[in-house]
């Protein structure tokens, strides 16, 4: 026994196991579990959507020609390239930081993709044109589902492959030294290949007696709940050490609520895993209790900022942050013409040279603000506002270096730059000692 279990960890498990892997991945072997299940309801789930899409694009029907399969396949696979060209533009950024939140978010849109080309064959009897004429009949609804569920797909390739490669970075990182990504990426395929192999083989045995509506149906549900929760699970399971926005907010509020003289420590990453959220939105700022303060957009530009702030504003701004690296706007209620809410919305700028840390202090900075605006009831005027922006400036200077040495005692890494997505927009490059905007790029 002690030989197969020897000789199957040699197969699945990266050389060195577990001293050349995250802690968190040893820790917590619920991701694994659950990453298991969630692969094996997927594997069985997509025999039911191959069967349904073999029938769409005409396999069992007699009228149906090799060409008119072959065209729709080729449509299919346009709409497929053009979403992960658009998807990669909008997305690619975003997959780093929010690792979680896309990983959990691929398994959602391959299920609805699994969902529609299952219900294909069963499109087709749709037939709403004669009293809607602007809905395609059913033939046609046949094809638009095609298509779509064929974009579904692709987009779910797109940012599964982006996230579990963040996954993977990070569980290729031990306390000491550096792990083997390629090892690690090339076990983890194996394993999902045993488990998708073991689905296929139960998925065959399974799918001719699921040839009803009603059964497919059951089937289908019963597939798709047991593989979002598996997913959901092990999403939370995961234990990140890198620091993105919602966890810094996590952080920042256990920080100030702790007493004076305790503040010598910060919550591990396994302690914020389990209060973070994956759906969280990234740009939210939370209070202490959670709840939603304010909105920060980190990296905007002047532009952005010029419509939505008050020329004296952006003055006493460009004053206040002279010798930082950032610079943080407070929104105008009046001219947010994107944001009807009440709550502040915070515009950051940064200026050439920045740093990771000029992200994370402009970000915990924001969090402050956002807290003292919306303390207390009605709308803060400009005086208001500038006493606000210069206080939380010198409490943030203040417990910022002690803050970063609790963290990196935690475990954290407080290297990595995954606090904003992508590049800035523009980059203030100086300003004169009025407080004067000179150069930007």
């Amino acid at each position: 026994l002690a030989s197969v279990r020897h000789v199957l960890s040699d197969i699945f498990l990266p050389a060195g196991y577990p001293a050349s892997v995250s802690p968190g991945m040893v820790a917590r072997n619920y991701y694994q579990i659950y990453n298991a299940l969630q692969a094996f309801c997927s594997s069985v789930s997509g025999l039911l959507a191959s069967r349904g899409a073999l029938e769409g694009v005409g396999v069992g029907d007699a009228s149906a020609s090799a060409t008119q399969a072959l065209l729709l396949t080729v449509l299919k696979d346009v709409f497929s390239r053009l979403t992960t060209i658009i998807a990669a533009y909008y997305f690619g950024t975003s997959l780093y930081p929010e690792t979680k939140t896309f990983r959990f978010l691929a398994d959602v849109v391959n299920d609805a993709s699994i969902v529609l080309d299952t219900l294909v064959p069963y499109i087709g009897a749709i037939n709403l044109s004669s009293s809607l004429p602007f809905i395609p009949s059913g033939a046609n609804l046949q094809i638009l589902a095609l298509c779509t569920s064929g974009a579904l797909r692709s987009l779910c390739g797109l940012i599964a492959g982006g996230s579990k490669a963040a996954l993977t970075n990070h569980f290729a990182s031990p306390l000491s030294g550096k792990g083997d990504v390629g090892e690690l990426n090339a076990k983890d395929a194996s394993r999902e290949t045993v488990i998708g192999l073991l689905g296929m083989l139960l998925g065959t045995l399974l799918i001719p007696y699921i040839n009803t509506r009603t059964s497919t149906y059951l089937s289908l549900f019963v597939l798709v709940v047991g593989h979002l929760l598996c997913n959901y699970l092990a999403v939370r399971s995961v234990v990140l050490r890198t620091l993105n926005r919602q966890r810094v907010a996590i952080l920042w509020s256990d920080f100030c609520d702790a007493p004076g003289m305790t503040k010598s420590e910060a919550l591990s990453p396994s302690n914020v895993a389990s209060r973070e959220l994956v759906l969280g939105k990234p740009d939210c700022l939370r209070s202490t209790t959670g709840r939603i303060i304010g909105r920060c957009v980190l990296g905007t530009s002047m532009r952005t900022v010029l419509s939505c702030c008050g020329v004296e504003h952006i003055k006493m701004a460009l004053r206040t942050f002279e010798k930082e690296k950032y610079i943080l706007f407070v929104a105008e209620r009046s001219r947010r013409s994107g944001w009807s809410s009440p709550r502040p919305t915070i515009f950051v700028c940064f200026k050439d040279g920045y740093t990771q840390m000029d992200q994370l202090r402009a970000w915990i900075h924001s969090i402050e603000v956002a807290a003292q605006l919306t303390d207390g009831e009605g709308s803060k005027g400009y005086a208001a506002t500038a006493d606000i922006l210069q206080a939380t400036h010198l409490a943030v200077q203040k417990d910022l270096p002690q803050f970063v040495r609790c963290l990196m005692g935690a475990g954290w890494d407080t290297t990595e730059d995954s606090m904003m997505f992508g590049s800035p927009g523009n980059l203030i490059l100086r300003t004169d000692n009025d407080g004067e905007l000179k150069k930007q790029r």
